[in-house]
């Protein structure tokens, strides 16, 4: 997900309301692509807009909103990003919307920083960890909550469209723990429908300026997904690679590389190789508003 930083932000107060904050940022791309077809190097250019929206009830509640409008997508086109409003209190946080479900929020991808054509994450044997999220109208209703160390998440996505797949359910569990050098990360995840369920798990260590993560996903189908990644930071420069397994649809890994220039400005490469001979490559920059 690209990083945005806010650019404007506005307060709106009334007689005997709680101030509400619009805040507003930016995320901009410019470079050349390969996506490995017939045409070869392209010029790339992509650009989004956020919108967050808060506020907060007189007795503590506070709710929100965000959508990222993506203006020009790859260059062509114009199509809304995700969207979602949320609420949270001392119940813990509902979100409904274009969001994660459970167990997409319980599970750790193994890419890490960002390319501009999403090389790193575009082979073959890349999944992230979407789980059943979009197999009816993409509209996730998510509960969830912290308790110290622990997270815990419940999704319900509903049949609208009468698909023979029916809603889509998922619970999803977070454990974090500080290993004094080191910190761990696990999440649990299960998602379900009528047709198929799945199990994932994924493992999230941090050391030394060095991250990694283990991805292991399982249907009922006997489809799998196995992957690893692998993430450095020195200074202004990140470097990153990961590979995986994809019983469906084959292998392939991804490596990308970011060096910061400082106010927003990062200089971006990645590259993609699938099983299915597809090598995909971009450089350029991310420029974050």
């Amino acid at each position: 997900m690209k990083k945005l930083l806010i650019a404007t932000t506005a307060l709106v107060a009334t007689a005997g309301m709680a101030a509400a904050e619009v805040s507003l940022s930016g995320y901009a791309e410019m470079g050349i692509a390969d996506a490995g077809g017939a045409t070869g190097m392209e010029f790339h250019h992509d650009l989004d807009v956020k919108f967050s929206l808060s506020g907060e009830t007189d007795n503590g509640l506070t709710f929100g909103a965000t959508i990222d409008l993506d203006e020009v997508a790859g260059g062509i086109g114009a199509n809304a990003g995700p969207h979602s409003v949320w609420i949270k209190g001392n119940f813990g946080s509902l979100t409904m919307g274009d969001t994660d479900g459970a167990f997409d929020w319980a599970m750790t991808e193994v890419a890490m920083l960002t390319s501009i054509a999403d090389d790193h994450t575009a082979h073959a044997g890349y999944s992230g960890n979407g789980g059943l999220d979009g197999s009816n109208d993409g509209q996730v209703l998510r509960y969830d909550n912290t308790f110290g160390d622990f997270g815990v998440a419940v999704s319900y996505e509903m049949n609208d469209a009468g698909a023979a797949t029916g809603d889509a359910l998922g619970l999803g569990v977070k454990y974090n723990a500080d290993l004094g050098d080191a910190a761990l990360a696990l999440g649990l995840g299960y998602t379900k429908n009528d047709s198929t369920n799945a199990l994932g798990l994924s493992v999230k260590t941090s050391f030394s300026g060095v991250d990694v993560v283990v991805n292991y996903t399982d249907t009922d189908a006997g489809v799998t997904h196995t992957a690893i990644g692998l993430g450095y930071t020195t200074g202004d420069l990140s470097l990153s690679a990961n590979y995986g397994e994809y019983s469906l649809y084959g292998d392939g890994f991804g490596i990308a590389a970011n060096y910061s220039l400082g106010g927003g400005a990062t200089v971006m490469a990645g590259y993609g190789s699938s099983s299915t001979n597809i090598d995909t490559f971009s450089l350029g920059l991310g420029l974050s508003f």
